[in-house]
């Protein structure tokens, strides 16, 4: 049998085993998705930015070019329908930073809404929250 320091003297001065690469670099190497590909937001949430713009420029249209004869000429349900149908337009296009950050779970999705509600009025408050939902969408 061996003495200790032969067997020191034999296990300290060889070298490892090499790694091999394999080790080192998955073999199908995972890319990162940009925010172009992955959406911060589905289809039905693009669909719903669209209608609400929609909704916002035609009521900004009406308002400008006839709204008297339009009134005048709509049933009064049409018009509390109408009048419903700008507001939750413009409840969607306001709470958009809230939207994508709860629609990808994010961390602080929390302190994202609460940024857009106290401060979303400010358009600085709004495009915060929205640079930073959609900073964390990106940084996943």
């Amino acid at each position: 049998m061996e003495d200790l320091e032969t067997l020191r003297a034999k296990f300290m001065d060889s070298k490892p085993a090499p790694i091999p690469e394999e080790a080192y670099e998955p073999r199908h190497p995972r890319r990162r998705r940009t925010l172009r590909e992955e959406h911060a937001l589905p289809i039905w949430g693009r669909w719903v930015i669209g209608l609400a713009v929609a909704v916002v420029v035609s009521a900004v249209t009406f308002y400008y070019f006839g709204e008297e004869a339009i009134l005048r000429s709509l049933p009064i349900v049409l018009q509390w329908l109408g009048l419903a149908i700008v507001l939750a337009a413009a409840l969607v296009v306001y709470f958009l930073p809230a939207i994508i950050a709860w629609n990808y779970r994010i961390r602080r999705s929390g302190a994202i809404f609460t940024l857009n509600l106290l401060l979303g009025w400010t358009f600085l408050g709004w495009a915060g929250a929205f640079v930073w939902s959609v900073a964390e969408v990106e940084s996943r």
